[in-house]
């Protein structure tokens, strides 16, 4: 937001003494002389405090998900680069490091400005996303960037309400386009759809879910609050979370309730397939210098 420019009031000298000022004698005018004790301000010599500019780098990314997803990145309005569906039909290809979580680079001169995760259930069991996201230097022995891992407060999500299953061929990119701009335009069925991108705080009709860490302790079976087994650590770390839709926040209360949990019944009661997004700029630089 831009503040609007003050104007300057001015004021009138009086006679009388000397005051470093001068009155024009035909129209009462005062003009500063050069004896003016009023500091000046030399604006060429402060110094620019402003953040430098953001320079995009390499972005590493690392995901699985339970049961199915599609990573790909692009603008606001739309997903330019797809990389395609990826569907685990063995809990060793959502957990173990041989064949569980994939790789991914966003290379820096593509100027990624979202990344999106589309994901969705098998209409069994559990379901969610978890990875992570870094920035790599693009100096030879510079550090890289700090991880941002999913569930992070900057995700949003939008349930779209189009059904699609594990075993179904995973949307094409126009199909995600088309939802994309549905979304953004947040005029949906309410119904079945969460109208529009949500966060953590959400809305009535649903908000980002965020479960458990990746070092939680699996009891042997999915239950509220302890829904998944530890994904490989190699890949992810343990501080990333599980997250989701919640199509009902009044309704379930995570780790009383679980939207991780597939609720059973007719039709779409999840609302997915879910598309996330995350800004790029929310992924940390690598520090400077």
């Amino acid at each position: 937001m831009s503040a609007g420019s003050a104007g300057s009031a001015g004021s009138t000298g009086t006679g009388g003494g000397s005051s470093g000022s001068s009155t024009d004698a035909l129209d009462g005018s005062t003009t500063a002389t050069d004896t003016d004790p009023t500091p000046k301000l030399d604006v060429a010599a402060i110094p620019d405090l402003s953040d430098p500019p953001f320079l995009p780098t390499d972005i590493d990314v690392v995901l699985t998900a339970d049961n199915a997803y599609a990573f790909g990145y692009g603008t606001e309005d739309e997903m330019l680069n797809y990389f395609g569906g990826v569907t685990a039909t063995l809990a060793s290809q959502i957990f173990n490091c041989a064949d569980g979580p994939e790789q991914y680079l966003v290379p820096a001169e593509d100027v990624a400005e979202y990344l999106y995760i589309v994901a969705y259930g098998d209409t069994s069991t559990t379901q969610g996303v978890i990875g992570q996201f870094r920035r790599i230097s693009d100096r030879p022995g510079g550090a890289d960037g700090d991880v941002l891992y999913t569930g992070d407060e900057d995700f949003e999500v939008c349930a779209t309400g189009v059904d699609y299953n594990g075993g179904d061929p995973p949307p094409t990119l126009d199909v995600i386009n088309q939802q994309i701009q549905l979304c953004n335009g947040g005029m949906t069925d309410p119904a079945t759809t969460s109208q529009g991108w949500v966060d953590l705080v959400g809305t009535p009709l649903g908000a980002l879910a965020v479960g458990e860490t990746n070092e939680t302790p699996y009891a042997g079976g999915p239950q509220p609050g302890n829904e998944f087994p530890l994904v490989c650590q190699t890949l992810v770390d343990p501080e990333a979370r599980w997250m989701w839709f919640n199509w009902d926040p009044a309704g379930i209360v995570w780790p009383a309730q679980s939207p991780f949990i597939y609720p059973g019944g007719a039709g779409n009661p999840m609302h997915d397939f879910m598309i996330f997004r995350l800004a790029a700029e929310a992924v940390p630089p690598p520090p400077a210098g």
